[in-house]
């Protein structure tokens, strides 16, 4: 057994923890974050996808007796309020206007003029062409970090039940879809010195004055964490955790291209002898598709290959932009498996109804997690996308034993048994049974919320007979390829749009 993790190759680097664990579901991520947040003295720094000033960080009974505001502007204002040394700096991204009609209008203005001048806020536009800056991470007085696929922003938060209705899931007074995603916490100065220098060069980049950080004692700060220990937490027992990142434009200690996350997937899946449980929003990727058809094509080994994803798109644009490819990748998947001994499920899951009638849509995956043979994690922001693999600025964390017995490989399995648990909504599996025969049969017979993943569906075929979804322009594997011969028209835009819209 060889060890997956290899600083200089598909890690940045290596620091030590002196805890570590995932959060599940915005309701944990969120609860934690308010509740630490309140322990910063010098400073907050916040890296995002997107942010939402109203968005609220508790909840329901919660929110009585809370000590602050709940939303989150208001709230941070509040901790520069009350600790006049802290300081806090926001780092989104400046989005295309394409999603527009989804954002919070002139968000710059209300973090700048209605906030202290303490909080800076900053829209990121400095990102290759058809890139954005994904990257969804907080550091605390540089001893506390968070990181994953969770922003701190309106759509987000929902609980590990996943019932539909749940009058608590609401954002600006509209109920929205069940939705799960997870977030790493990772205690200590190693950590925290790391990701501080990363926000630092990205603040820079994106015209930012260098930041101006408080002094802080690092023996008091690291006491104020030490007990950390969140509501809800799935508690890994790490004392090293690996960085990687994607980043077109390089890294000051790296290749001029940065592509760390890709070759992190790529070694964790030939590596996998056993297990390969892995959560994404989408799996659209290429080479990532290819490398993991290249695994579950050998006659060599039993290997089982479990994935939960959505069953279609957000949007309508999601549909068009990575819907096709995951069609494609899935159908490559499935030829693959055939005639091996290996097993390959693919499932989305629904939402707890209460034994009401059974919604069209599931529950929305938007978490980006990568278990093997319960001795390897990865959890970030980087999706299985040609993007996230390329184009668009992805940070990930990782954690490895090569003693799956040891404290650090059982509670990966425990995290594992957690996380599927939720989405079968049903006690843990006699995994001695086999797995993905145990799901498929849960899932065929609709025990439980874990369903058969139908793609790809006919119309889907039918729509990849006449264009190769890999020469749309809308999930570029490099800024590049981005180019005339790149066109949507190519393969006929007509059969793409007519078959969309009827499915």
């Amino acid at each position: 057994m060889q060890r997956i993790l290899r600083s200089g190759q598909n890690a940045w680097c290596e620091p030590r923890t002196s805890g570590a664990g995932l959060l599940v579901d915005g309701d944990d991520y969120y609860r934690a974050f308010y509740v630490a947040a309140q322990e910063a003295k010098s400073h907050i720094l916040l890296a995002g996808w997107q942010f939402d000033s109203d968005a609220c960080l508790l909840r329901g009974a919660e929110v009585e007796g809370a000590p602050l505001p709940v939303t989150l502007m208001k709230y941070l204002d509040a901790l520069c309020a009350r600790t006049p040394t802290l300081r806090v700096y926001m780092l989104a991204w400046d989005f295309h206007a394409v999603f527009a009609l989804e954002r919070e209008w002139m968000q710059d203005l209300r973090f700048k003029w209605m906030t202290s001048d303490r909080l800076q806020f900053l829209f990121d536009s400095h990102h290759v062409e058809g890139g954005s800056h994904h990257q969804k991470f907080a550091v605390l007085d540089g001893q506390l970090s968070f990181l994953g696929g969770l922003d701190l922003c309106d759509h987000r938060w929902d609980d590990r039940t996943h019932k539909d209705p749940n009058p608590l899931r609401v954002s600006r007074g509209e109920p929205h879809q069940p939705f799960h995603d997870v977030q790493a916490y990772l205690l200590g100065g190693e950590v925290g010195q790391q990701l501080t220098a990363l926000f630092a060069r990205r603040w820079q980049a994106a015209g930012g004055a260098p930041l101006e950080l408080p002094e802080l004692d690092a023996v008091a700060a690291a006491q104020a964490f030490a007990s950390f220990a969140p509501q809800g937490a799935v508690p890994l027992a790490a004392e090293q955790v690996a960085l990687s990142r994607t980043d077109p434009f390089g890294a000051p200690d790296g290749p001029a291209e940065c592509r760390e996350i890709a070759e992190l997937y790529r070694s964790a899946i030939r590596s996998a002898e056993r297990l390969i449980y892995l959560e994404t929003q989408y799996f659209s990727s290429r080479e990532m598709g290819e490398e993991l058809a290249q695994r579950l094509s050998s006659t060599q080994g039993s290997l089982e290959v479990v994935v939960v994803l959505n069953i279609r798109g957000e949007t309508f644009k999601e549909q068009v932009a990575v819907g096709l490819a995951q069609a494609k990748v899935i159908g490559e998947l499935r030829q693959a498996t055939a005639g091996t001994n290996n097993r390959l499920g693919v499932y989305y899951t629904v939402p707890d109804t209460n034994g009401g009638t059974e919604p069209e849509r599931g529950t929305y995956i938007h978490s980006k997690l990568l278990i093997v043979d319960d001795r390897f994690l990865t959890v970030g922001s980087a999706n299985l996308t040609n993007r996230s693999v390329g184009v668009d600025t992805e940070l990930n964390a990782a954690l490895e034993t090569l003693e799956t017995e040891d404290a650090l490989g059982q509670s990966i399995a425990s995290a594992r048994r957690s996380l599927l648990s939720e989405h079968l909504g049903v006690p843990d599996l006699d995994e001695g049974a086999g797995i993905v025969q145990q799901l498929d049969e849960l899932a065929r017979h609709r025990r439980g919320r874990l369903r058969l993943h139908p793609s790809p569906t006919e119309d889907e075929r039918a729509v990849l007979d006449v264009i190769d979804p890999q020469q749309l322009p809308f999930d570029p594997s490099a800024p590049e390829s981005r180019d005339e011969d790149h066109s949507i028209f190519v393969g006929g835009l007509s059969a793409l749009f007519d078959r969309l819209l009827k499915a």
